[in-house]
């Protein structure tokens, strides 16, 4: 992967049933259409829980239908709303096709779904033209937790198009908090000597008591604070506002379409494979913060890496994740090289008490689906400004 690769066209990288029943995104997707295809799932026998037996049972007696597009986007957002990276999975979720039966149970649905050519325009790469950044109001979340911030100031802007440059900081998309503290947004140096001080404080910790299960963050994305996009669905609405990881409740949101330079560099991430090459090339041990919450998800222990965001800068503009991208490799444990890298760490301080393997890998978590967080300055103007609110009992966001 490199900055002047051509896109590929949708017929060679669009979504196969092999693709979605080989990650863990990709098999909750075809599960949960699986599930929808009656009113209430008749399972056999008299377990609360189905195991995978059961599962199994009760797939092989469906005859895969094929779904609709609002079916499809539904259970989208009901697979990114269940994701978690702090916990094991559900067993009534993804957790449970996990198990080979089930998987192949799982096959005819996902072959359905591949045929219907639904998924195929989720493998397009970046939209320059398509591209909103959102701000969210969450006041009424925000009282309830007893630190209301006020709206950012894209809120006092007018909606609809303009022909004049709108400056916006992010400060304005991301507001300081009362006097309990601030929320500023980091420059790459302030996060990149967090990383490196919680994973010194987390290995002094770990030698002092290897069976000690100190969790830290799980999320790998770049620093809170930059400026993200995400594209639109086909009837207008954008992507961002649907699915969202550990969505807290927010109900309104500004949206600000962004003009970009024409020469940002994009780094793609359309499979597993795109991201582990990151990793290499800019590889940033978090090991020793990341080895117990990890361990969680995914029931691995091992040596752990993300990007390095302040070198991955150096050589692109934006990284984007996009739909077919975030199926194929969100949640997933990646593979990123045998052994370790970088030079031999000190054998009295390497967390790695309990590994079930002595390879380097990584994980994709907290991406939103189709977005990019954009790591340098490229964004020109924002070029219109709408506002849109989830209407309950429609069931979907709705443009004021």
């Amino acid at each position: 992967m490199t900055a002047d690769d051509a896109p590929p066209t949708l017929h060679d990288d669009r979504l196969s049933a092999e693709d979605l029943l080989a990650s863990p995104r990709g098999r909750s997707l075809v599960f949960g259409l699986a599930l929808e295809q009656v009113e209430s799932f008749p399972w056999t026998g008299d377990e609360e829980a189905p195991g995978a037996e059961a599962v199994v049972r009760n797939l092989r007696c469906l005859c895969p239908i094929a779904p609709t597009w609002s079916a499809v986007k539904e259970a989208m957002s009901d697979v990114v709303d269940a994701a978690v990276y702090w916990q094991p999975p559900d067993d009534d979720d993804w957790g449970t096709a996990e198990i080979g039966e089930v998987r192949e149970a799982l096959r005819p649905f996902a072959e359905m779904l591949v045929s219907t050519g639904l998924l195929d325009a989720w493998s397009k790469p970046l939209d320059p033209d398509d591209q909103w950044a959102l701000g969210w109001d969450d006041k009424e979340l925000n009282e309830v937790n007893g630190r209301y911030t006020g709206l950012p100031a894209v809120f006092d802007l007018e909606t609809g198009p303009t022909d004049e440059r709108i400056e916006i900081t992010l400060t304005d998309l991301y507001p300081p908090l009362d006097e309990d503290g601030t929320r500023l947004p980091w420059g790459f140096d302030e996060w990149l000597a967090s990383v490196l001080t919680t994973e010194t404080r987390y290995r002094h910790n770990f030698a002092k008591d290897p069976y000690d299960e100190l969790t830290g963050e799980w999320w790998s994305t770049p620093p809170h604070g930059l400026w993200s996009s995400t594209g639109t669905w086909p009837d207008g609405t954008p992507i961002g506002l649907e699915l969202v990881e550990d969505d807290l409740g927010l109900e309104r949101a500004r949206t600000c379409r962004l003009r970009l330079r024409p020469d940002a560099r994009i780094a793609e991430i359309r499979r597993p494979e795109d991201w582990a090459d990151l990793c290499r090339r800019y590889p940033l041990d978090v090991t020793a913060q990341r080895r117990q919450v990890w361990f969680e998800t995914t029931g691995r222990r091992g040596r752990w890496v993300i990007p390095d965001w302040t070198r991955v800068a150096e050589e692109y503009d934006g990284v984007h994740v996009g739909l077919a991208g975030y199926l194929r490799a969100a949640g997933a444990v990646i593979d990123v090289a045998e052994g370790h890298l970088g030079e031999d760490p000190d054998p009295d301080t390497v967390p790695t008490a309990g590994n079930t393997d002595d390879r380097t890998a990584s994980l994709m978590a907290g991406w939103h689906p189709d977005t990019t967080f954009w790591l340098n300055d490229v964004i020109e103007a924002v070029t219109e400004v709408a506002e849109w609110h989830y209407d309950s009992d429609a069931d979907r966001w709705v443009q004021d």
